[in-house]
């Protein structure tokens, strides 16, 4: 039997688990901390991280406890709408407790043979399938590092290209939810270099997320400055919001933009944050995640030279990673730096970037990757973007 090494058991090491252990591979996970858990709120899982979940057998699992939603909206502080997108079955957007999607991804791990050893911090890799654990030496034919963005083995393997300094960050939180969060519905509001998203993630919680500069020292710490955000979105304050913000509390996190000089070395793939951290705005961590780990696992499962077909991977399918990357970031400038003079000019950006097609399917190119079938798909036609 073919064995793998993990490093990490987040959303992308656990995933690579699962995917490789599919295949017939003894798989051993390394996790750093004491427990396998994640911290956070909810997250958004798009079509490629569907299919991939399905692949796995763990969608219904995930299906009983969270919120498929059925529009995404983005409004101003007063609650106009300026875009408006619907979500069809062709374009779904489920929201997931975090810790339920870790809980599922892990008993699916354990139930194919995995072994998950916590406490157990990686300190070196190598590009020929060697790690060292708290000093011990192990080997495997393949390594997985999915240690996220402070990445031992982008380091060590001298993958590592310089990490690009957020300028902006979220307090991420669970909110009890209200009639007025009623509808199965992510609204999204923009005031200034402020934005707030609201999105039911149970039947009786929204996730939410506040994003601000982190040159904002209001608007970038938490617990949330409840009198500071209300004045500036009074549609909010007005659904006391912020009040169950403040009773929650939440935790900050930045938004750093890792990329790396090569995904692989050797018979070592960098997956996750560690090859391909990026901003939250298309919603595509996870997803990219599930998709790329489904892949790898595909190559190196078909072809026995592992170093060959890492390369092929990151060759074929790199490019989806590099462009949702690129428009997460340019995404999040358009909140967290566009010059306040022209504000009015974005709301007519915003509004054009949900009536163009073409422009999204360009820049959603991650939604439409099958990665079970190793294809991307045709662009839904009939998805619609409105303004109010």
């Amino acid at each position: 039997m073919r064995r793998a090494i993990v490093c990490g058991s987040g959303v992308a090491g656990l995933s690579a688990t699962i995917a490789l252990a599919m295949k017939g591979w003894s798989v051993d996970v390394y996790e750093r901390s004491a427990v396998v858990r994640e911290i956070g709120a909810g997250i958004f899982i798009k079509a490629n991280g569907l299919r991939v979940l399905e692949s796995f057998g763990v969608l219904e699992r995930i299906r009983r406890d969270c919120v498929i939603l059925r529009e995404a909206r983005t409004l101003d502080r007063n609650g106009e709408v300026l875009q408006r997108r619907t979500l069809h079955e062709l374009n779904p957007v489920w929201n997931v407790q975090r810790e339920l999607l870790i809980r599922a991804l892990f008993d699916r791990a354990r139930e194919l043979g995995a072994r998950v050893h916590t406490d157990s911090p990686v300190d070196d890799v190598h590009a020929d399938g060697t790690v060292s654990v708290r000093g011990r030496r192990t080997a495997a034919e393949l390594v997985v590092a999915a240690d996220g963005v402070n990445s031992v083995a982008r380091r060590t393997l001298g993958l590592d290209l310089p990490v690009r300094s957020p300028r902006s960050g979220a307090i991420r939180l669970l909110v009890p939810r209200t009639t007025y969060e009623a509808d199965d519905t992510v609204r999204e509001f923009w005031s200034g270099r402020l934005r707030i998203g609201i999105s039911p993630c149970t039947p009786t919680e929204v996730f939410s997320y506040l994003i601000a500069p982190l040159s904002d020292e209001h608007g970038a710490c938490a617990p949330v400055a409840v009198e500071y955000w209300a004045a500036r979105f009074p549609k909010l304050a007005a659904q006391k919001f912020f009040e169950r913000a403040g009773v929650a509390g939440g935790v900050h996190h930045r938004y750093p933009f890792v990329s790396a000089a090569s995904w692989t070395k050797g018979c070592v793939a960098l997956v996750g944050d560690a090859a391909h951290a990026l901003p939250p705005t298309l919603g595509q961590g996870a997803g990219l995640s599930l998709m790329n780990t489904l892949l790898l696992a595909e190559y190196v499962a078909s072809r026995s030279d592992i170093p060959g077909s890492l390369s092929a991977w990151e060759r074929e399918w790199r490019w989806v990673s590099d462009r949702t990357q690129t428009w997460a970031r340019r995404y999040d400038w358009i909140t967290s730096e566009w010059p306040p003079s022209v504000y009015a000019l974005r709301d007519a950006v915003i509004w054009g970037i949900g009536k163009s097609h073409r422009f999204n399917s360009y820049m959603r190119i991650a939604d439409r990757v099958d990665a079970a079938r190793g294809t991307v798909l045709p662009a839904p036609r009939f998805v619609q973007n409105q303004l109010r």
